[in-house]
């Protein structure tokens, strides 16, 4: 008897493990099924709130109707390490952009947006393009710079890409996938040798940058508004390049080997930006670009520039952190409207009275001592920086009353002098 009444204990004992067993299981899927939430079947308006509490939304667009969502913007979020389940809700999202976020993959929830056109991933440390991104029918704009990722998914170049980013990416060289995109027209690469021979074979390519060591083929897209050559190593832009009718803005930022412009820009008719910035070793600009009108002229630190053509039809001119002692000659002769010369070591403005259209001068921070009488002659002035400079009267200048005069930090020059 004693031996039963142990068994029928254990048993017991058993039975009664189980049983609160069964009971934790039980509560532990209520609690998960509580906690969980279908955020497809969320209105959009909930779903949103939810996201806006937890992250720096910065910008947000909705339909004509205000009912969907279709556009979503966070930037700088370092919290932001996945793609948040609260988009789910939103049924006809057309655009992501995360940038300089923590984000680590690409969820494969992003197959349910039928609209999607844009995914911009930039600055976040993404390895991998998953392949079911090719499910996106729609997609294409397509940002991955400042990425890890090095290589495009199979079956990539079936996308609808029209604009490619993957300077910064690891991926190197003129992928072979675009040749596959037909209406390309915006592309962003790391620096390479020089541009495929048949780079002209982009009929649509309007926007091009990337860096270079030889400008070979350039002249031959025919459809290019804007180049952006910064940090180029080659020496000197092929003469055909006037030949490209619909260039509008040529950014060549430090550049310091390119030591000569090709003389047929004067035949870009279009050309509104010229930005030298930091091409060091240039000493001239061609005669020819007095034959173009161009709204903006940079030549910040071309240090060893001495002149410029007589006549430029441009509208500003900046030159910012230069080792200029005196003013390149020609930019005098321009017909420019403002002319920014900042942080410089010129000591005499004599000639300025030149520039019929000046309306803006902004030279501060330089070692000018005196301002010229033939400032008068700039009948439409408006405004005049001088801070920072070393001046020491007005040479007999006469300055008009309706002209904002700033000459902050001169100790023997004030508003003052210049009324008398």
């Amino acid at each position: 008897m004693i031996h039963k009444k142990a068994s029928i204990s254990t048993v017991q004992r058993k039975l009664a493990i189980a049983k609160y067993f069964y009971y934790f299981i039980i509560s532990v899927v209520i609690i998960l099924l509580i906690g969980c939430t279908n955020y497809k079947d969320m209105e959009e308006q909930v779903a949103f709130k939810k996201l806006y509490a937890k992250y720096n939304v910065e910008y947000y667009e909705n339909d004509n109707n205000d009912e969907h969502l279709t556009m979503i913007v966070i930037t700088g979020e370092p919290s932001l390490t996945e793609f948040p389940e609260e988009m789910r809700a939103f049924k006809k999202l057309q655009e992501i952009r995360f940038i300089n976020c923590n984000v680590t993959e690409i969820p494969e929830f992003i197959t349910e947006f039928p609209e999607l056109k844009a995914l911009w991933l930039e600055g976040n440390p993404i390895k991998k393009i998953p392949s079911f991104i090719t499910k996106c029918r729609k997609l294409n704009i397509l940002d991955l710079s400042n990425t890890e990722v090095s290589q495009f998914p199979e079956g990539f170049g079936n996308l609808p890409i029209t604009s490619l980013y993957i300077e910064g990416s690891k991926i190197q060289g003129f992928p072979t996938e675009l040749y596959q995109f037909d209406s390309l027209t915006h592309l962003y690469l790391n620096p390479i040798n020089e541009l495929p021979s048949d780079i002209g074979n982009f009929k649509k390519l309007i926007h091009l940058k990337v860096a270079l060591k030889s400008f070979k083929y350039l002249d031959t897209i025919k459809s290019i508004e804007l180049l952006i050559l910064s940090n180029s190593t080659g020496t000197h832009l092929p003469e055909g390049l006037g030949n490209l009718p619909l260039l509008r803005g040529l950014k060549m930022k430090y550049c310091k080997s390119l030591f000569k412009l090709p003389s047929s820009l004067g035949s870009l008719k279009v050309l509104s930006k010229l930005d030298l910035t930091g091409c060091t070793r240039l000493t001239g600009l061609p005669s020819s670009l007095n034959q173009i009108p161009i709204g903006t002229l940079k030549l910040s630190e071309c240090n060893n520039l001495q002149s410029v053509p007589k006549g430029l039809q441009v509208g500003s001119i900046w030159a910012e952190n230069v080792t200029w002692k005196s003013m390149p000659v020609g930019i005098f002769d321009s017909e420019a409207s403002d002319l920014n010369v900042i942080n410089h070591q010129i000591t005499d403005i004599t000639g300025i009275g030149r520039m019929k259209n000046l309306e803006n001068l902004n030279m501060t921070n330089g070692k000018i001592k005196r301002i010229p009488p033939d400032i008068n002659k700039c009948t439409k002035l408006n405004l005049l920086l001088l801070e920072g400079n070393e001046i020491e009267n007005t040479y007999n200048a006469e300055i008009s009353e309706n002209v904002d005069t700033r000459l902050l930090g001169n100790p023997v020059f004030d508003r003052k002098q210049i009324d008398e």
